[in-house]
């Protein structure tokens, strides 16, 4: 998937967190969106999930020369965040059951392989509110990358990982990118989006 940005800006109140953006995210490439904490990274991927509108400018996504509308962007891309919350009182392989139904995974992906994947097949039938951290972390970043989507976002992927399971995230991109758009949006930390062959740094589109 493309993403088209032109001159997008978000502000919150009298607080502007970027303005007058204007960049492509081309289709299958790898992007990371560099910035400190607050600096407005998950805003910016919130945004292109659709999830939250912009202020000012334009954004516009494409597939295949054709612009997707904007009640289907949720369909194709995947978000995770170490703020989003999963449904904890569920099993983990009761909760991909669930995910499956409302956004499919690739081809040959069921949710018993995703979670031997996750290295959580041991965990299947424990509720996720007992997961660990770096538990959850892998099971929402298995989610993201396996999902059947032309567009991943993923903010923080190494929060609560220890260097193996970092290790494990580096693999899986290399792995399930395929063809695919990447962003990953990083407090410029090269273990996470040392991949990624282009860099965009928010800080840069701040001028009030």
């Amino acid at each position: 998937m493309q993403v088209e940005l032109q001159n997008l800006g978000r502000s919150f109140g009298r607080q502007v967190v970027f303005k007058a953006l204007s960049y492509t995210f081309e289709t299958g490439g790898s992007y990371a969106i560099l910035g400190g904490n607050g600096s407005g990274k998950s805003t910016l991927l919130s945004i292109l999930y659709s999830a939250l509108s912009q202020t000012e400018g334009e954004i516009r996504w494409w597939k295949r020369g054709v612009q997707v509308p904007v009640s289907q962007v949720p369909f194709r891309c995947s978000l995770s965040g170490p703020y989003f919350e999963l449904i904890e009182e569920l099993t983990a392989l009761e909760f991909l059951n669930f995910h499956q139904r409302f956004k499919p995974f690739l081809s040959g992906v069921d949710p018993k392989t995703l979670l031997a994947i996750a290295q959580l097949q041991h965990a299947e039938k424990k509720e996720i509110r007992h997961f660990s951290s770096g538990m959850k972390q892998r099971l929402k970043l298995a989610i993201s990358l396996l999902a059947d989507v032309d567009l991943i976002l993923l903010d923080e992927p190494s929060s609560n990982l220890d260097p193996s399971a970092t290790s494990w995230y580096n693999s899986l991109v290399e792995s399930y990118k395929r063809d695919r758009t990447l962003i990953v949006g990083s407090n410029f930390n090269e273990a996470e989006m040392g991949f990624c062959a282009h860099r965009l740094d928010i800080d840069a589109y701040k001028q009030v």
